[in-house]
């Protein structure tokens, strides 16, 4: 058969159109491949037959495991697809078949593929712009960030003659990318160019433009601004800067999800080139509780944090619920919030809890290799935090040193050593804390976090008050002291308080030790840091005692509670099979044969 020109050839095409569709939504994609397939039998004309091979890899890479032959309609839909026009047909084969190779971790394909497409793409802006963005993030995957500076600002050149919204969008993607790079000069002028644009966003329109659209595009790339804000102040470990520009976040993502809002689809109304999206408003939703749970953890609020992971799990959860396949995206937010948890849960004293929750991150991780690849040192520090708040001190040093093993951020690095120093000061090996002293002073430490800076002072004036020179040690923790106020470090400020509590009952001044214990009992029950309790409670006691203070009862039974709850906690959390991950640092998670 041969397939016919005008109405009679165009009624057979779309008549086996609508039969694929019909099983595509009736979930029978064995017969709508064969629908699609069956296109081949009338010898159509090459842009059905490009658009045709399009559709089928498409459809076999959603909704089957068959990669080989998807790839292989991919390859078929760019090759054919060279000839004909509409030109979408082959820029878009080739932006799913580099996507293809990038699932596999086959980059160097994936960026040649766009490379050679984006030669192309230069009359068709949409795709143009689709390939700059994709074959930049390509280059950040591979860390070479030059080029993918350099693939953005491509971009924003090439917009600023079509589109405000999409230049605008370039500038706060390359601001993210300065950002991952830790390079806040360069990030902070983009910022402040872009902030007037969208402060300024609809007294700048034409006339013609639809005003709601417009409101609508403004209030997204504000959102995109103030992530970038919240997410700059987080990783220098500002924590009190960032609430006021945390809740306005909060509040713009209550306006996006209304259901009065216009919808995302609608966004191309005003110009057909403004079809992107930094992320779908399910997607930024998800992202505001994640941030929400961070600063709510560096600030030390862990009923919050949990509060909003399980908000965040949720929305994951019902996402999935109607995604054919898992996005990328969504399980790194799920490694995330889970990686989150089970810090907090330490932090609470519910480590059943956290140890639990550690299955649920390898299983996880144990799903995605890319993923398991770029969180590994991250599973190894939260072990190492288990295995310490459980008193397993050899398997602490294990887990921190597997995490530096494998850690490939600073801020991760210097966080891991911070803890290995803390498990040779409570295991009394002093030599091979002299001998991390230089990763971890203060002074040369090389991140630019303002918490891991105030903790690393925290740890030099234990280091100090073990060696018995208070006066350092006083000096130390005053500065850690004063860090921590700035920014509202309430866990590091009640640690801090509490150790110069028992540097001053060791001294004999018992009235400078209670000045000291009572805010940091107050702080660790605001938190909850049940360590901290455990700590206070037994230093007031014995001030209590000393002074003859009919407290102490009182403080003797809060004392026992919160033993009690330590101890009941530590041994369920030991007799569950996830424990026994204290000693895995290396090979196969031990929990997959289980």
């Amino acid at each position: 058969m041969q397939g016919g020109s005008g109405q009679q050839g165009e009624s057979w095409y779309l008549a086996l159109l609508g039969m694929a569709e019909n099983f595509r939504q009736k979930n029978n994609i064995r017969e709508s491949v064969r629908c699609l397939q069956a296109v081949f039998n009338f010898k159509p004309s090459q842009d059905i037959e490009a658009r045709t091979h399009l559709q089928l890899g498409k459809m076999l890479d959603i909704y089957t495991n068959n990669r080989d032959l998807a790839k292989h309609h991919f390859e078929q839909s760019c090759y054919i697809g060279q000839n004909v026009m509409p030109e979408d047909i082959k820029l878009e084969a080739a932006s799913l078949l580099a996507r293809m190779y990038e699932k596999e971790g086959n980059l160097s394909n994936a960026r040649q593929m766009l490379e050679r497409y984006l030669q192309m793409s230069q009359n068709c802006r949409h795709w143009h712009i689709r390939l700059l963005l994709q074959i930049s993030s390509i280059h950040m995957r591979l860390k070479e960030y030059d080029a993918a500076h350099s693939y953005l600002q491509a971009g924003i050149d090439y917009s600023r003659m079509n589109s405000r919204y999409m230049t605008c969008l370039c500038m706060l993607t390359k601001t993210l990318l300065y950002l991952s790079e830790k390079k806040f000069q360069d990030a902070n002028p983009l910022l402040q160019q872009v902030s007037p644009e969208i402060e300024n966003w609809n007294s700048a329109s034409n006339q013609s433009e639809d005003p709601a659209l417009m409101q609508a595009q403004k209030e997204y790339l504000l959102i995109f601004y103030l992530v970038l804000q919240v997410c700059y102040y987080l990783m220098v470990g500002q924590v009190k800067s960032s609430k006021t520009i945390l809740k306005q976040l909060q509040t713009s993502i209550l306006t996006i999800t209304t259901p009065d809002f216009p919808k995302e689809a609608n966004f191309a109304k005003n110009n057909p080139y403004d079809q992107f999206l930094w992320l779908s408003h399910d997607q930024l939703c998800i992202l505001v509780y994640l941030i929400t749970v961070m600063h709510s953890m560096q600030g030390g609020n862990m009923d919050k944090a949990e509060k909003y992971t399980e908000k965040g799990i949720q929305q994951i959860q019902k996402q999935q619920s109607y995604q054919a396949t898992d996005s990328p995206l969504i399980s790194f937010f799920h490694v995330m919030f889970m990686e989150h948890i089970i810090q907090c849960r330490i932090v609470e004293g519910k480590k059943e809890g956290a140890v639990k929750d550690i299955r649920i991150l390898c299983t996880l991780l144990e799903r995605n290799p890319m993923l398991m690849q770029n969180h590994r040192s991250q599973l190894h520090t939260l072990l190492g935090l288990y295995a310490m708040s459980q008193n397993c001190l050899v398997d602490a040093e294990a887990q921190f040193n597997a995490a530096l093993r494998t850690s490939r951020e600073t801020e991760l690095w210097c966080f891991a050593n911070l803890n290995l120093a803390i498990v040779y000061l409570r295991s009394n090996r002093l030599p091979e804390f002299q001998g991390l002293v230089p990763r971890i002073s203060p002074d040369c430490l090389p991140s630019s976090s303002h918490g891991l800076k105030a903790a690393a002072y925290y740890i030099h004036g234990l280091y100090a008050y073990f060696s018995n020179n208070i006066s350092e040690a006083k000096r130390y923790l005053r500065e850690t002291l004063k860090m921590s106020t700035s920014e509202d470090l309430n866990r590091l400020l009640a640690t801090s308080l509490a150790l110069l509590g028992h540097v001053f009952l060791t001294q004999g001044v018992p009235k400078e030790s209670i000045n000291m214990v009572t805010p940091a009992m107050q702080l660790a029950c605001k938190v909850p840091d049940l360590a901290v309790q455990v700590w206070c409670a037994a230093i007031l006691k014995e001030l209590y005692q000393i002074q003859g203070d009919p407290k102490v009862r009182e403080a003797e039974e809060q004392l026992n509670l919160y033993r009690s709850q330590m101890s009941r906690d530590d041994y369920a959390a030991a007799q569950l099979p996830e424990h026994s991950m204290i000693t895995w640092t290396d090979g196969d998670f031990p929990l997959a044969a289980q």
